[in-house]
């Protein structure tokens, strides 16, 4: 990260090496079979559990908001580790644009030569880490990320990059303060204006106004709300 001439780059208390870390980990073991509302826990072996465990972070990544709630804002909070918290939040993004994509191109299980949603999904992560700043704060690797889908599609996926990211706190008018200072971040969940009412996944419609997942559903069931809700909202 930080370009060719750079090196050492991933010492800031902002920084999210861990988060790339997992991210790899889980598109590299990706099944075409998958689905996004699937739970991938992290290490469960060295917790000695099951696949369906939490393993060692603070919640499997997946879509799903009542598996995995964790938003910008919660890289404020002490009980967020550093790095490996602070990762976590940051693939949680990553995973959840990832889907988005897949949504929207579908997947395609060549990794190497394919042209489907994760491709696209893993090609701008790399593409990212490669044009973003030294000591990056997760602004930094978002906008870095929407850098590389202009320059090789043609920003194509914007909006639905914009909608992903602000789903999970790191909307347009987010601030990641200094990147040496883990407890400054703000969070927003604003698009923008060009993405207002553009679908989740780039097809150009309005999303609903919620979802029920899963669909059908035999027990619990998520409720997903297109325009999250701030607390203490009315």
């Amino acid at each position: 990260t930080g370009g060719p001439e750079a090196f050492d780059c991933l010492w800031n208390d902002d920084q999210m090496g861990e988060g790339w870390s997992d991210y790899l980990a889980s598109m590299l073991t990706m099944r075409a079979t998958d689905e996004r509302s699937l739970a991938r826990p992290m290490g469960t072996y060295t917790r000695v559990q099951p696949n369906s465990g939490q393993g060692i972070r603070p919640a499997a990544y997946s879509t799903d908001m009542a598996v995995n709630p964790y938003t910008y804002g919660d890289s404020n909070d002490p009980a967020i580790t550093m790095p490996h918290g602070i990762g976590f939040i940051w693939a949680t993004m990553l995973w959840d644009f990832t889907w988005d994509l897949i949504d929207e191109y579908g997947m395609d299980p060549d990794l190497n030569g394919g042209d489907g949603g994760n491709n696209v999904a893993l090609g701008l992560v790399m593409d990212g880490m490669k044009l973003q700043a030294c000591e990056p704060g997760m602004v930094d690797g978002r906008d870095a990320i929407l850098l590389a889908d202009s320059l090789y599609h043609d920003a194509a996926n914007s909006c639905l990059l914009w909608n992903a990211f602000a789903r999970r706190g790191l909307g347009l008018s987010a601030q990641q303060g200094s990147t040496d200072d883990r407890f400054d971040q703000v969070e927003a969940f604003d698009v923008p204006a060009a993405c207002v009412g553009i679908g989740v996944a780039g097809t150009g419609a309005a999303p609903p106004a919620f979802r029920l997942l899963p669909n059908p559903a035999q027990g619990a069931v998520s409720v997903r709300l297109a325009t999250p809700v701030q607390a203490g909202a009315q």
